[in-house]
Formats: C-alpha cells, structure tokens, sequence
C-alpha cells in the first residue's frame, strides 16, 4: 500500500504548519494511518530498529554532511528515550542509488521523485538535505516550506516498510531577509522533531488549542510537539500526548513501560439523541488540577471516529471507497485517548478551521462541532494498565444525524 503525499506546507514565524504525507483517504487522531480493520498502521520494531538512510549532501551551507547526519540522530533520539515506547532507530548508510539518482547527493527536483519513488516502492526511507532551497523551489514548493516527512509504503499486515524526510537548509543559512528567512537551530530542531513524528507514524493533537492566540508557561509545557503548528522552540521537548501516544503505538514492556505507567480512555462521542455516532469531533482528557495547573500541562486527544473510514463510496458522484479505516459502526464515534495513570476529566470541542490541508487534525474534515459541547464528564481515575471505558459524552442541541435525502448505512 502506498501513502500519498498531501499538498500542504509548512509556514514561517514560529508558526509552522507541519507538512506530513497523508494517504488519499487518510483517518487519524493519534496515527497518521489506519487500517481497514481500524488498526493502526506501525513500523514493526520486535526485532530490528527503523532503518533510515541520509543524503551525502550538505544540510545548508553552514552545517556539513558529517554534522548533519549527527543532528538528524539527535532528532530521533528525542523520540527513541522515550522509556515507556520501544520505538527505535538506525541509520542505514547513504541514500541508496536508484534509476535517476546516482551522485550521492539528492539536489534536484527530478532526483528527489527518483529516491521518493523508490521509497514509495517500499525498497528505502531517505533523509533528504536541501541545502539552499532550490530543490524545493524546483519542486514548485512554497520558498518558506521547511520541510516534510512521512511515511512512504505499509503492507498487508499493518506494517510501515519505508517513509521519508526532506530539511530545507536554507533556514539555517545565518541569512536573515524577505527572500530568505531564518530560524534558530532550536526552533528548526523542533520543527523535525514534529516532522519525525510524523515519519514514526503519528498524526497531529490539537491539544491546548488557546495557544493560537497565545499561552502562558503551563499550556506551552502540555502543548503538543505534534500540534500542527510551531508555537515555541518547546516543542523540542516532549509533552505527555506525545509521549502516551508513542508508547500506546509502540509500548514498552515489564517495569516502567506503557502498561506500567499508563492506561486509556475509551468512549463514544454522540449527537443529543444520544444514539447517532458523532465523528470528527476533537476529545481532550485533562489531568484533575489539585492547584499547580495540572489540567493545562498533563492533557491527551483523540478525534471520534479516528479508526472509522473516512470515504464510503457514492453512487451520485461516482467517488470510490478508500481502503483506509474500518467499516465497523461502533468505530463512527469512538474516541481513545492514551494517558498516564491519574484523575481525568474528558471534554469536547471543534477542530480549530486552521488546522486543514497538510495541518490537518483527524481523519481531513474540518466540521463544526454538532450543537453545543456539554460540561466536561468526570473525574474518573484511570489505572496503569487498563482501559478506564464508558466515557460517553452527548452533545446538546444537535440536529439530527440525518436529512430527508439521506438513509442509515
């Protein structure tokens, strides 16, 4: 199975809409992809590390291959210390060559669909360095895109086999103008932190959504490194979604590990007839404040209907059914939020409209919530290594599921 690469970008000043490749029928919430069973689409590490290989080019005309290979490594680590996942790295070797690349050095638009597409194959998982930006110009890309990642292929069991990354260098050139912009090695950090992230697997959280307008120390500390746009060079450091979410995709085991330390909230989100599934509605779990602002630094999400498929097929216009989700509809509105053992509360809200394209959060459609969120339900304790379930929530004042024209699946 090929993933296919979405159209969005990443934005300058410190607010960085993250580039992240999507399938055509993407459902996401806390993974990037699904399965057509609702799993999760995974890199299988039970017994190897993910094998990456780097460009032999400069990342920028002020960082050498040799300081950028080290960097990229970095990078990952922020991932692999995780101790509750046992999600792992390796670097490879250089870019393999291909039909149309063969120098080492991925510089141009046509040797970059060259290694992309044999990624696409599923044969490798390439790190490109662009190091001034003319491969992204060349590629008819947005001069302030910064980069992308993803993954590129997965099989017939669920498994990731190959994915990509491309680093704009430009941005850490030490020039500063209109035409060529730049940003501090920490935020640039904490843009490939996100975008290998996305390369491990994981979608984007609307968590402490407030910080669009601005925030304080305790929301910055419990915002996202996958929030979908850059709002602090904090994000270098892991906040808890990021850390529950990689370890409940790749959970490490015995002491200390993801069934030691966690546990997950499961429930439905529904419209006021308290029967129709509700989906593409965004489920934050917040830590119960005992006064030291916990509600704000330890929070979780999850978007309804995550495992669901996203396109069913039409008859009038003819649209195919995508292969991505399930068609099980008890997944329509089901909502599963990772979180460390504690006391929770679970609220509902809209995916903010921003968050579209390549910013995208959940399964691709940005809808209004249906009717007015109700108080949030809770508390409730959630205990490692169980599923604290039953966590409904109802909306209120919701129209109904459906019109005249339209009949139950």
């Amino acid at each position: 199975m090929r993933f296919i690469q979405h159209s969005g970008r990443a934005t300058r000043l410190l607010k960085l809409a993250a580039l992240c490749a999507v399938p055509a029928a993407a459902l996401a919430g806390g993974p990037t992809f699904v399965t057509s069973s609702g799993n999760a689409f995974v890199w299988d590490v039970s017994s190897n590390a993910i094998a990456y290989r780097t460009d032999g080019g400069n990342l920028s005309t002020g960082i050498n291959n040799a300081t950028a290979q080290a960097r990229v490594r970095t990078l990952f680590d922020v991932w692999q210390d995780v101790p509750t996942s046992n999600i792992r790295y390796a670097r490879a070797g250089q870019i393999q060559a291909v039909t149309g690349f063969s120098d080492g050095d991925v510089n141009t638009a046509e040797e970059f669909d060259a290694v992309e597409g044999d990624c696409f194959d599923g044969n490798q998982s390439p790190i490109v360095f662009d190091v001034d930006g003319s491969m992204f110009e060349d590629l008819g890309q947005d001069p302030s895109v910064i980069g992308f990642a993803g993954p590129c292929a997965g099989n017939g069991a669920g498994k990731i086999v190959s994915g990509r990354a491309v680093m704009n260098g430009i941005f850490l050139d030490g020039i500063e103008n209109a035409n060529n912009p730049e940003l501090t090695p920490a935020e640039f950090d904490a843009a490939f932190i996100h975008e290998f992230g996305h390369f491990s697997g994981l979608d984007h959280s609307q968590v402490n959504v407030n910080c669009l307008s601005g925030c304080g120390a305790d929301d910055l500390a419990g915002l996202p490194t996958m929030f979908p746009f850059l709002m602090s060079s904090q994000q270098r450091t892991l906040a808890p979604d990021d850390v529950a979410w990689i370890s409940f995709l790749y959970p490490q085991s015995g002491t200390g590990g993801f069934n030691a330390t966690h546990g997950v909230i499961r429930g439905v989100v529904y419209f006021s007839d308290g029967q129709s599934h509700a989906q593409f509605v965004n489920v934050v779990a917040r830590r119960v404040d005992d006064g030291d602002n916990e509600d704000r630094r330890f929070a979780g999400s999850s978007v309804s209907g995550y495992r669901f498929r996203l396109f069913h097929g039409n008859p009038i216009t003819n649209a195919a059914p995508s292969s991505a989700g399930s068609d099980n509809p008890a997944h329509i509105g089901l909502y599963e939020i990772p979180v460390a053992a504690g006391s929770y509360t679970v609220e509902v809200e809209s995916i903010d409209p921003e968050f579209v394209d390549g910013s995208r959060v959940g399964p691709g459609l940005v809808v209004p919530l249906p009717g007015d969120a109700p108080a949030p339900i809770g508390p409730f304790t959630v205990n490692a290594g169980q599923s604290s379930n039953g966590h409904d929530v109802v909306l209120i004042d919701t129209a109904p599921r459906y019109d005249d024209f339209e009949t139950d699946p």
